[in-house]
């Protein structure tokens, strides 16, 4: 398991901060693009998006008859309910957490109860937010995949020469939507719940971008063994954290100062940073390791997807 094994190829150990970093900003944008699709709190969001993702996952990128794009937005004819118990399982939330969340959606309109668990309840897919969030995932991504390929990151400079740009944007979003979700799984498991290792994962991206959006600096703390230091971590305060997530302030405040005492993160200069001996602990590496694997099985699908004939 990629938790207890070090022994990461030196490729591998030579980028992992950097793929880290760019995983991080794509889905933190993301999670904001997200409040256009479910305008509830964060939690429900998490629900609603494992159900829109599991619902579609078990069909086919393209259908093998047709060889008509299978996207996203065809959830609304050919979704499968999913249970409270798998969303529960996935996120490592309470079930009655699940359920509430869930009764949320459905009171929303979002959701429908059927007897083998929830479905997207096919009025969600009469507005067109879900397209717009789809064509801004991808554009998203792609930016994504130029600053890695920008800095000789050889799985995105494959993903970009194949041609994933002509790929439907409804395509790429199934990808990034099981992506995020299985890079939300490991955060969980790290933190303990969905809620620490958003909480978590934001702080971090945040106190980095100014090494995330500098070439120079990116490369330079690019490798596992080298994280940016503390002098260049720029704090959060609570409030801009709060606002970043989309999770109430007294969540976020109660949650914080759980992870001030588990020493995960610290004060410094009225915000939290989670300190660079934190990000050199076996386990955090171990989860990046992870995260970088999952991304680069998303790209290989994507430049699969782009090198197949479109006929």
């Amino acid at each position: 398991m990629l938790a207890t094994d070090l022994s990461a190829p030196p490729s591998r150990k030579l980028s992992t901060r950097l793929v880290a970093r760019q995983v991080s900003e794509l889905l933190l944008a993301r999670s904001r693009r997200g409040l256009a699709l479910v305008p509830q709190e964060r939690l429900a969001g998490f629900v609603f998006e494992v159900v829109l993702g599991g619902s579609i996952a078990h069909h086919p990128h393209r259908d093998p008859a047709t060889g008509r794009w299978i996207g996203v937005e065809d959830a609304r004819a050919l979704g499968r309910p999913v249970n409270a118990t798998a969303i529960a399982h996935s996120m490592r939330l309470p079930h009655t957490t699940v359920r509430r969340r869930a009764a949320e959606l459905v009171d929303a309109g979002l959701l429908m109860r059927v007897a083998a668990g929830f479905s997207v309840a096919p009025g969600f897919f009469d507005s067109d937010v879900l397209a717009r969030l789809a064509v801004e995932d991808k554009a998203e991504l792609l930016h994504a995949l130029q600053r890695l390929a920008e800095a000789g990151y050889a799985p995105a400079i494959a993903t970009l020469g194949a041609g994933v740009a002509a790929l439907p944007a409804g395509v790429v979003e199934r990808l990034i939507l099981a992506f995020s979700l299985r890079a939300l799984e490991t955060l969980t498991e790290l933190y303990g719940d969905v809620t620490a290792g958003t909480i978590v994962a934001a702080i971090t991206a945040i106190n980095v971008r100014r090494v995330t959006q500098d070439p120079r600096l990116s490369q330079l703390y690019s490798s596992e063994d080298t994280p940016p230091p503390d002098a260049l971590r720029e704090p959060v305060s609570l409030r801009a954290l709060s606002r970043a997530i989309d999770l109430p302030f007294e969540t976020v405040r109660r949650r914080v100062a759980a992870l001030v005492s588990e020493e995960v993160v610290a004060w410094k200069d009225g915000g939290v940073f989670v300190p660079a001996q934190v990000l050199r602990n076996d386990r955090h590496i171990a989860n990046n390791r992870r995260i970088t694997l999952h991304f680069d099985q998303m790209l290989a699908t994507l430049a699969a997807l782009a090198a197949e004939p479109h006929g």
